[in-house]
């Protein structure tokens, strides 16, 4: 094992400017509605436990034969307007639906042993739980259901060479106060979608236990201000030809926590933080706790003006290149673990740090004997970067670091 370590000489032979001076540590942004590593500012939401409805009242059948769209509707209506808790019986077979079932304030439902099922879309992406964009809604609530289609039409563009349902389990625009606990969803294009809708941010979601399999975009997230992700399993199809992500959590979102997370089997990125042109603010002040990265070509992707991002016990296996990280700011990386890394012709070792400001990354551990690029490469314009208590196993003839002939660096640090 080596303890990695290079001196502000040899990066200056090389072209390099480094300057290395008082460290300033990665600061936090200012932001009075920032989340700290306990999310309990989170708004709850009030589950009604003494008002139910039973879906089965309503004439759903749940036959895996009948389509239940009406009915099933009809039940969430009835529910809402009374506030209260809607239960969708358990079910040997499946509730189908052709059409999206509009969810509006004040719906709870409860699922467990349920499974609703939407058939593959040739022609046109449908969603199975869905908000109207033009109003925003609150107080929602969704436990214990399934919601399940097939990968069975040929994907295109970002989901080329794969098979796809062109189903998305639930894509809300709006919504302010919402839980999701013990759902499961199953060959969905895109699991949980959340989007702003004018300029109401989605606010307040908190999620537990929540499992997407065989899914091309498992979540993608934006204009959400509070989100907290516990104890589940986001798992990509690992199909098509571009960048298809785990989590992509794109512009004007913040505040963010997650813990105890797995994020898998993605064509591109693990987790992709990363700002878009379309909103107004990238992300910023997120957490990642104790999460797990799997087979995906880049554990982490942190790009496009992403700021105050803190990620702690981090276990990335079987990813081509472990941090991919350009135009970011405010970075602290602690306790990191990345073994089998996989070839790959663009994205392979463990860090690519470009364009970065502010950033301390410490405590990791990596496992060589499969890269064969450099373990951390610096690129373009790097300022106040700390980079401490490194370590590596089975280091063959692969530089610890490289530096691009161009990059400018100042106050690098290396412990």
């Amino acid at each position: 094992m080596k303890k990695l370590t290079i001196s502000v000489f040899i990066l200056a032979v090389i072209g390099v400017i480094v300057v290395v001076l008082n460290f300033i540590s990665p600061a936090k942004s200012e932001s009075s509605e920032e989340l700290s590593l306990n999310p309990s500012q989170i708004k709850k939401v009030i589950i009604p436990k003494d008002k139910t409805v039973n879906a089965k009242d309503y004439g759903v059948k749940g036959d895996g034969l009948t389509d239940d769209t009406v009915a099933l509707q009809n039940a969430i209506d009835e529910a809402s307007n009374k506030n209260a808790l809607l239960i969708l019986p358990e079910s040997e077979k499946p509730y189908l639906i052709t059409k999206q079932l509009i969810i509006s304030d004040n719906t709870h439902i409860s699922g467990y042993g349920a499974v609703l099922f939407m058939a593959p879309q040739e022609d046109t992406i449908k969603n199975m739980l869905w908000s109207n964009p033009d109003e925003t809604v609150s107080n929602i609530s969704i436990e214990g259901l399934t919601l399940k289609s097939e990968n069975t039409i040929k994907g295109v563009d970002y989901y080329e060479n794969s098979r796809v349902s062109n189903v998305q389990g639930i894509y809300f625009q709006g919504v302010e106060a919402m839980t999701i606990n013990d759902v499961f969803m199953d060959n969905v294009y895109v699991g949980l979608k959340l989007a702003q809708t004018g300029k109401f941010k989605n606010k307040d979601i908190t999620i537990s236990r929540l499992e997407i399999d065989h899914s091309g975009m498992p979540i993608q997230i934006s204009g959400t201000n509070g989100f907290s992700m516990v104890d589940s399993i986001l798992n990509s199809s690992d199909g098509g030809t571009k960048w298809l992500h785990s989590a992509y959590l794109r512009g004007d979102n913040s505040n963010f926590y997650f813990e105890n997370v797995e994020f898998n089997n993605a064509s591109g990125g693990g987790i992709a933080i990363a700002g878009n042109p379309q909103y107004n603010k990238p992300p910023e002040n997120m957490i990642f706790k104790d999460c797990r990265i799997k087979d995906s070509v880049v554990g982490v992707h942190i790009n496009s003006g992403a700021k105050n991002i803190t990620i702690s016990g981090l276990v990335i296996e079987g990813c081509s290149l472990g941090f991919k990280i350009n135009e970011a700011s405010e970075l602290s990386i602690d306790k990191v673990s990345i073994s089998g890394s996989k070839s790959n012709e663009n994205d392979h070792g463990g860090f690519s740090i470009e364009n970065v400001e502010q950033a301390t990354i410490s405590n990791v551990s990596i496992d060589a004997s499969e890269i064969t690029e450099s373990l951390c490469l610096l690129i373009g314009n790097i300022e106040n970067l700390r980079l401490s208590s490194f370590e590596d196993n089975n280091v063959k003839d692969i530089p610890l670091y490289s530096v691009n002939s161009t990059a400018i660096i100042k106050n690098l640090i290396i412990e």
